[in-house]
Parts: C-alpha cells; sequence; structure tokens
C-alpha cells in the first residue's frame, strides 16, 4: 500500500508538471469514454433491463402467421374467434388477455379531448402482475355487452383530468355519450400499451365471433406462459392448437396460408427491431475508444521517450523493472480515471440528447439513466482503458538498459527505433478502425438515400392530416357517419388554400391497417391462389386526390357511389396485374371473405386501378390493396387528408374549427403533416446514420491527430539526418518526398487492413441496409480516399516543417 501511495503521488506530480500533455489525453479520453457510457446506458435500459412485470421471460405475445402469403413480415393480429380458440385450446396459458385500440372521447375540464385508450380483457392486470394505487381493476364479468361500461384511468390522465382527487373512484363520467364508472387508478409505472391512459373492458359481441369475422384480424394478444412450463413447450402446446383450429374450420384458408400461433417474448418483441442497430452502435463507440487508447499510447510513448534518461537514472540506481512498469502504469490508469470522470460528464450531456431525439424511436429510452449500474460500467471500463493504452508505452520504455541515456543527450538507439515502430502499428490500427466506421456510416448514408428515392405511391408534401372518432352512441346509424363526413369534408373544400380534403380509415406510415381474405373472380391464376390476403382501407371520393395517388385506368369514387348503389370497389396496380395480367381489371368482380363464385357475399364491381402505395414502411411493399368507398362501408374513426396550397399546419386551426361547428363536441387529434409522417417513418435509419456518422468522424479527427502527432515527432527525432541530406545538396521537394513517403507507408498498410476488415465484417450490417450490398464498391473506395487524403494532409504540415530545417543549427546541436 505503501508503495501504491508513492506511485499515486509521483504521478500526480509528473501529470501537474505536464498539464499540456495530461488535458490533452484526458479530453481525448473523456470522449471515448464518454460515448461508450451514453450509448451503454441506451443499451442497458433498452436491451438488457428485465421488464418491470414479475416473471417477464414468461410474458409472451401471441401472433397469428400465415407464412404462405409470401411478404416479408407474415405476422397478423389474431381475429375475436381465433382468441376465443386460444382461450378454450390452450393448455400452457395462465392467462391470456385481447387488447384494442378504442376510442374515448371525454370531456376535461369542459373542453372535448380525445384519450388514448384500449379495450382489454380483465385478465390483463393479473397477466401482468399490476395493481391500481386506487380502487381495482375489471371483474371478469364486465367483459359482457352491456356489462362493460367501467373504466379504469391512467395516472398521469388521473392527475392531469382530475387533479390527483382520491375521490375519483365512483364517479360517473362521459365518454363517447355514454355512461362510465371509474372503478381504479393505474400507478405511474404502469403504462401497457406504452401510450395507454385509459381502459375499458373488452366485450364481444355475438357477431364478432361469427365465422364470417374469423378473417378480422384487429386484436394484439399477450399471455403468461405457466411458471413450470418454457416457452418451448408453449410453443409446442401452439402447434396442437394450430392443428385443432385448421380442423374445425376446413372452410377458412388456414392450410392454404400455411397458418400458424407464434410466441415471442414480450420484450423480444418490443426491442427486435433495433436490437442490432444497438449492438453495432455499442461496437462502433468501442472501435472509438480503442483509436482514443492508441492516441493516448502514441502520447505516452513520446513523453517515454523524453523520459528515457530518468527512466535509465532509476535502473542504476536499483529499481526492477516491475517497478518501474508499476509507477507509469499507475499514471496511465490515473489519467484514465481522470477521463472517466470527464467522460462522466460528456455522457451525461450525450444521453440528454439520445433520450430527446429518439424517445419515439427506442422502447424504453426514457427509462436510462447515470445509475450505479452504468456508473460501475465506467468504473471497469477507465480502469482498463488505463491499462490498455498504458501497459505497452510501459513496457516499450522499459525495454533494455542503455548506459548512453545516462549521458547528457544519449539516445537508446535500439530502444528508439523499436519505440518508433510500435507508434507507427498503432498509427496503422487507428486508420483500419477509422476506416472500419466510415465504411459504416457510408452504407448507412446511402441506404438512407437510396429509401427517399422509393416511390412511396402518393405525394406528401402540403398534406394536413388529423384523425376523427365518433362515438357510437350519438353515431349509431350509418347515415348520420356519412352525414357527419360529408358535411365536413365539402366545409373544408370550401376553405381558402385548401386544394382537395378526402378520409381514409388509415393513413400511409401512421402504424397498423385492416386486411383479410378476398376473393377474386378470375380465371388467370388457379383456383387455390384466387383469395389473397389484402390491405383494405375505407375512403372518401376526394382521399385519391387529397393524397396524390394517381390514377392509372378506371374513374375515382364519386359521391354516386352511394349506398343504395352498386357495390364498388378500387384496387391497386399490383392486384390488377396479379390477377387480370392480360385484360383490364375495370369491370372485374372481388369480394371480402373467402369463398368461390357461388358465395353469398355481395360482389364489388372494380371502377378504378390506382397505383401500389406503401402504406406500411418504405422498406417492403404492402400487401395487394382493395379501396371501399366510405358511403357504402362507414367508419366512424377516419383520418381526414387535406392537400393545401400553403403551409398545412397553418390551416389546422381552421380545419378544428369547421369540426366543432359540426359537432361542437367531437375533438379532434393527432394533428400532423403527411411529412412529418413520412419522416417518421425513415426517424431509426436516420439516428442510427447520425449517430455512426458522428462516431466515424470522431474516429477520423483522432485518426488524422495520431498520424500529425507520429511524423511531427518523426521529423524532429530525424532533423539531424535532414540536415545532413540538406548539406550535401538534397532540396526541400526531396526531403518532403522523404516525409510524404514514410506517411504514405502507414497510410497504405491502414487502409489495406481496414478494407480486409470491412469485406469480413459487411455482412453485420446487412440488415440495417437497403438496396445496398455490406460489400458496395464505391462506398469503400470513397471512404478509402477519403480517410487517405486526411492522413495525407495530416502529414503534410510536419513535412513542410522539415523542409524548413537549417542544416547549420540541426548539425550544430547534434
Amino acid at each position: 500500500m505503501t508503495t501504491l501511495m508513492q506511485d499515486l503521488r509521483y504521478g500526480i506530480r509528473m501529470l501537474v508538471k505536464n498539464p499540456g500533455f495530461t488535458c490533452v489525453a484526458v479530453i481525448t479520453l473523456a470522449l471515448g469514454i464518454g460515448a461508450n457510457t451514453a450509448i451503454f446506458s441506451v443499451v442497458d435500459a433498452v436491451l438488457l433491463r428485465p421488464l418491470r412485470y414479475p416473471q417477464p421471460d414468461h410474458l409472451v405475445k401471441v401472433w397469428g402467421n400465415f407464412s404462405g402469403i409470401g411478404l416479408p413480415d407474415n405476422r397478423n393480429w389474431i381475429s375475436a374467434p381465433e382468441f376465443k380458440d386460444l382461450q378454450s385450446l390452450n393448455k400452457s396459458f395462465s392467462g391470456i388477455a385481447a387488447i384494442s385500440g378504442a376510442s374515448f372521447n371525454l370531456l376535461v375540464n369542459g373542453t372535448p379531448q380525445r384519450v388514448e385508450g384500449y379495450a382489454v380483457s380483465p385478465s390483463l392486470f393479473a397477466i401482468l402482475g399490476a395493481q391500481p394505487v386506487l380502487g381495482r381493476t375489471f371483474l371478469p364479468e364486465e367483459a359482457s355487452p352491456g356489462r362493460d361500461h367501467e373504466i379504469v384511468l391512467g395516472y398521469g390522465l388521473w392527475k392531469r383530468g382530475f387533479g390527483g382527487d382520491p375521490g375519483v373512484i365512483g364517479r360517473q363520467l362521459t365518454i363517447n355519450d355514454l355512461s362510465y364508472t371509474v372503478v381504479g387508478v393505474m400507478p405511474a409505472s404502469f403504462q401497457y400499451p406504452d401510450d395507454a391512459e385509459m381502459w375499458a373492458p373488452l366485450a364481444f359481441e355475438p357477431s364478432d365471433l361469427t365465422p364470417n369475422n374469423r378473417g378480422n384480424h384487429g386484436l394484439e394478444v399477450l399471455a403468461r406462459i405457466r411458471p413450470e412450463l418454457s416457452i418451448t413447450q408453449a410453443r409446442e402446446d401452439m402447434n396442437a392448437v394450430t392443428r385443432t383450429v385448421e380442423e374445425q374450420n376446413p372452410d377458412y384458408p388456414y392450410a392454404k396460408f400455411n397458418f400458424s400461433f407464434t410466441l415471442t417474448r414480450l420484450l423480444e418483441e418490443m426491442v427486435s427491431d433495433i436490437q442490432k442497430a444497438l449492438w453495432i452502435l455499442t461496437a462502433a463507440v468501442g472501435l472509438v475508444l480503442l483509436i482514443a487508447c492508441a492516441n493516448v499510447a502514441n502520447l505516452l510513448l513520446v513523453r517515454a521517450s523524453k523520459r528515457e534518461r530518468e527512466i535509465a537514472v532509476r535502473v542504476a540506481l536499483g529499481a526492477s523493472r516491475r517497478r518501474v512498469v508499476g509507477q507509469l502504469l499507475t499514471e496511465s490508469v490515473l489519467l484514465a480515471v481522470l477521463g472517466g470522470a470527464a467522460g462522466i460528464l460528456f455522457a451525461g450531456w450525450g444521453l440528454q440528447i439520445l433520450m430527446n431525439v429518439s424517445t419515439s424511436i427506442f422502447p424504453r429510452v426514457a427509462t436510462a439513466s447515470i445509475d450505479g449500474w452504468v456508473l460501475l460500467f465506467t468504473t471497469l471500463i477507465s480502469l482498463g482503458t488505463g491499462v490498455v493504452f498504458g501497459l505497452v508505452p510501459a513496457l516499450q520504455s522499459t525495454r533494455g538498459f542503455h548506459a548512453d541515456s545516462l549521458k547528457e543527450g544519449g539516445r537508446g538507439a535500439t530502444a528508439g527505433a523499436a519505440s518508433l515502430r510500435l507508434r507507427h502499428a498503432l498509427v496503422v490500427a487507428e486508420l483500419a478502425l477509422s476506416l472500419l466506421l466510415l465504411n459504416g456510416a457510408g452504407l448507412l448514408l446511402k441506404s438512407f438515400l437510396r429509401l427517399q428515392e422509393v416511390d412511396s405511391g402518393f405525394r406528401p408534401d402540403h398534406v394536413l392530416t388529423m384523425r376523427v372518432s365518433l362515438p357510437e352512441t350519438k353515431y349509431s346509424k350509418p347515415e348520420q357517419t356519412r352525414a357527419f363526413y360529408r358535411d365536413v369534408l365539402g366545409r373544408i373544400s370550401r376553405l381558402p388554400a385548401v386544394d382537395a380534403a378526402g378520409a381514409v380509415n388509415i393513413l400511409p406510415f401512421s402504424g397498423g391497417g385492416t386486411s383479410g381474405t378476398t376473393t377474386m373472380d378470375t380465371t388467370a391464376v388457379p383456383p387455390d391462389a384466387r383469395t389473397p390476403e389484402a390491405d383494405f382501407r375505407v375512403v372518401t371520393p376526394g382521399f385519391f386526390k387529397a393524397m396524390g395517388i394517381d390514377l392509372i385506368r378506371g374513374r375515382y369514387f364519386q359521391e354516386s357511389d352511394k349506398e343504395q348503389a352498386a357495390p364498388v370497389a378500387i384496387v391497386d396496380e399490383t392486384l390488377a396485374k396479379t390477377y387480370w395480367p392480360n385484360e383490364s381489371a375495370i369491370g372485374k368482380r372481388l369480394h371480402r371473405g373467402g369463398g368461390d363464385a357461388t358465395s353469398s357475399r355481395p360482389w364489388m364491381t372494380i371502377v378504378g386501378v390506382v397505383r401500389h402505395v406503401r402504406y406500411r414502411s418504405l422498406e417492403a411493399r404492402s400487401r395487394v390493396e382493395v379501396y371501399w368507398p366510405e358511403a357504402q362501408n362507414p367508419s366512424r374513426t377516419l383520418s381526414l387528408a387535406i392537400r393545401t396550397l400553403s403551409n398545412p399546419l397553418s390551416l389546422a386551426p381552421a380545419v378544428q374549427k369547421v369540426v366543432q361547428a359540426v359537432d361542437p363536441e367531437q375533438p379532434v387529434y393527432r394533428v400532423r403533416t403527411m411529412e412529418q409522417l413520412f419522416v417518421h417513418s425513415m426517424a431509426r435509419r436516420r439516428l442510427s446514420m447520425l449517430l455512426l456518422s458522428i462516431f466515424a468522424g470522431a474516429a477520423l479527427l483522432l485518426a488524422a491527430i495520431g498520424i500529425y502527432g507520429i511524423m511531427a515527432y518523426w521529423v524532429s527525432e530525424r532533423s539531424h539526418e535532414m540536415g545532413i541530406r540538406m548539406a550535401l545538396g538534397a532540396g526541400r521537394l526531396d526531403i518532403l518526398r522523404l516525409v510524404i513517403r514514410q506517411s504514405l507507408t502507414m497510410t497504405l498498410l491502414g487502409l489495406t487492413c481496414g478494407i480486409a476488415g470491412s469485406l469480413i465484417l459487411g455482412r453485420f450490417f446487412q440488415s440495417l441496409l437497403f438496396n445496398v450490398k455490406p460489400t458496395d464498391a464505391v462506398t469503400l473506395i470513397a471512404v478509402a480516399v477519403t480517410l487517405g487524403g486526411v492522413a495525407l494532409a495530416a502529414s503534410y504540415i510536419p513535412a513542410r516543417r522539415a523542409t524548413s530545417v537549417d542544416p547549420m543549427v540541426a548539425l550544430r546541436y547534434e
């Protein structure tokens, strides 16, 4: 302990004695350690930390998988009849719950508001082990039609709308023009689904459970596996349930679509889309830290060369190599600890920025913090960093003993050459690691640009959107719903600066969707291929013009396509080409659901073909699409789409006034432009690209500093040689070429190693790329040329300095 304290005191004196060196080293390490700490905080919160529920590994999402559809993601939510099948047939769940989005229009302080809420099975709260802070949750019998008028409030809504009044329990609230009784308030820590502020019991009407509703996949299903069972056993049970459902429902095309019930752990489901991206970012900041370590190691090697005489004196006085190495390691660990302390400050700042820009992108990121676990990580990484960048310079500095080092101005030539080779190797490693990061950032940038070039099928500019959900009690009749939207859209169309106005049940990129089996009246494909799973859209006549969806042939919907008129539909170009490839689809027929030409379901005549729209994401095409006129398929919940001639958001207040002029109690919500939805659909790719670009930029800067430092030191060490060369007739251009050649050798070696590493590791980027190969030659060449240019530019200043060496001065002081 005495020796350690002596080393610490001596190390502190040496760092204080060289403030420039100390500041540069600490700042370099702080950037690397701070970036690692911030990213680890996010990874810990999003990926590593278990969910805040009892036995979270036993919580699973249940999906209906239709692998025979042939789309990238063939998972569907569950229909009401399928949920009942799961309830009655499963042998592996201790609880199972269905969740459906619900529309809650509520008067809060006299103002109509739309509250994000869900209709849920009463078992949901027990499955998640959640207890209310006030009152109770739902009773099993409250999931019955007519008995489902109870409500549970979220903590935030309770505080915001009711002032945290404990007397809210038992209060009657008017929601959707119906009376609901508040029975409970959930704690602030409970929020499932993430945006929920209110829950009501999910009650199935008899019509919901009919065979005709088996294809209406609109329920999220959550289950808890029995404690004694594993997820593997539960999956085997789901296979058995699948076989039973297929046998009991031979008329539904389960076998054709290769249907199965599948399970995924809840945490895996929440993070599956971003898991790989976060690990790649973690690896990227790890590379930045390695480059920082290489830079500081180079600084220590240069500093050690200046202390060569001091070390030689200590060895001559009897200090063992182990003792000297221990002292030098103590100094490097001190530097790392200071860098770690400063890094925590950087991390706190960086984490706050990350949370601000990624809350809507990364699940659970709002819980990220610099907590005890993160501080332990920072401590370990700081100590490890101190050993990594300090050990090799310490061993190199004490390698061998040269008596010449004790002489004034003496040099250890052999040690100096070995030290220089090591410094060159560190610079080569920096360049190689920098190229890895630059290539990754370049691939993501190219993917992002390729994604922006994708034809979405519509024009998102100058489109204002907002959602309206009409209460069932007030708009119980279809003609009331039709009249409301016809009146609202008519008034909006007459507003100044409005070019077109329409409505749709689900906007592009807004999440979710409705789909179902559709039967085509065609002979162009085999009978077993005439009932695809199609995406359904309910639209008003002005929707296509408002969204800029081009008509290919036929016509758009018209006001004459009323309830009493013949049923009509519009299909997208993909459906038309698939089922009527050699003829026009106009005049052909289709109907919703399975069956054939003898089915009793009403046939719809195709009156128009429009372009295919990528509703779910730009990365993948949607299913084939069928549009129905809202007048023939009224829906109480629609999104307005308004094409404007000016800034869309400036028109939002006027549109809201129009809605309230038609119905003063009707709120609007989710007021956004279509461009905002478009941008948000690419937010995850944009953030990954931005972060990796920042890390790559930091690596590039550190590599430039590293090569500048090594070349500056090389020039200073060889000033005597250059003086002799110039005295013997070498010109300035000859000296410049000598230095540049030395830099070029290191640069080419670093680029070669980096290119090889990029080709080997590129496959790990595959899932993050879009229409770009991980071995894209153009990107690799571009970043190699950029890095090579920066490296040569960094070595140019020392090279110019070498050409200004005065031969007389260089020879005099040797």
